[in-house]
């Protein structure tokens, strides 16, 4: 059996708070779920090469989650990247991605390695070197062309990533088979439409999974901590997790 390792590259959300480097993770090393702006900074710290990663999960467009991939694109251009690789992610990833690269960093898509770009939708599968991706649709913000969470498949382990999002069926759809999940919690009590908190929704979203199925909290301000839930953890800048 695979072991599911879990490294963060950050924990935080949108606006950095106490210094916390904005939400991201590895799977195994070679699968990065979401490109935050510091990618490549929070990669060299863990002691991941880019050119190793195989897979790009983005979950959506906001800023936090994304413009770190014209960091990764100009990296792999410059930095020795051969291999293939695959970035996945809402409707209209590509478009806005090579928008962005080209306009920051002109040529960078001048490349000799390639990319495949793969467009998620709810419901339909994603296959590459041994993980299989289910988006599953949440809800977010009504203004990006979608938001995902997504049910991974990884050498026959389940993982569950819910993205951003409010408490909504997506949310218990990917958690009742998980073996591990990892859910955003924006704040500890705040009620703020978009995202989910520690006080109001995580004992639900808790109850949804099997009981020994860890829950990693992420996405959070620096007053989360795990609201004495059961086989619970608050992920940590920089540290992995292993089940």
């Amino acid at each position: 059996m695979h072991d599911l390792r879990l490294t963060f590259i950050g924990s935080g959300n949108a606006f950095s708070p106490g210094g916390l480097c904005c939400n991201g993770f590895l799977l195994n090393d070679r699968v990065l779920f979401e490109a935050p702006p510091q990618t490549l900074g929070s990669l060299n710290t863990v002691g991941v090469d880019p050119n190793e990663l195989d897979v790009v999960v983005l979950s959506h467009h906001h800023g936090d989650h994304f413009l770190g991939l014209p960091f990764l694109l100009l990296h792999w251009k410059w930095k020795g990247r051969t291999r293939p690789v695959r970035i996945v992610g809402p409707r209209n990833t590509e478009a806005l991605a090579k928008d962005i690269a080209q306009k920051v960093f002109p040529g960078v898509l001048d490349i000799s390695y390639e990319i495949e770009w793969a467009e998620a939708e709810p419901g339909k599968l994603c296959r590459v070197n041994g993980l299989e991706l289910e988006p599953v649709q949440v809800e977010h913000d009504d203004e990006l062309s979608s938001t995902l969470g997504y049910a991974v498949r990884y050498h026959g382990r389940r993982l569950a990533y819910t993205g951003d999002t409010r408490l909504c069926d997506g949310v218990f759809d990917i958690a009742r088979d998980a073996e591990l999940m990892v859910s955003e919690c924006a704040s500890r009590t705040d009620c703020i439409p978009i995202h989910m908190n520690l006080v109001d929704d995580m004992p639900r979203v808790r109850a949804a999974l099997p009981s020994g199925s860890p829950l990693i909290l992420t996405h959070i301000s620096p007053d989360v901590d795990n609201g004495n839930l059961a086989n619970t953890l608050v992920a940590k800048d920089f540290e992995t997790y292993r089940v």
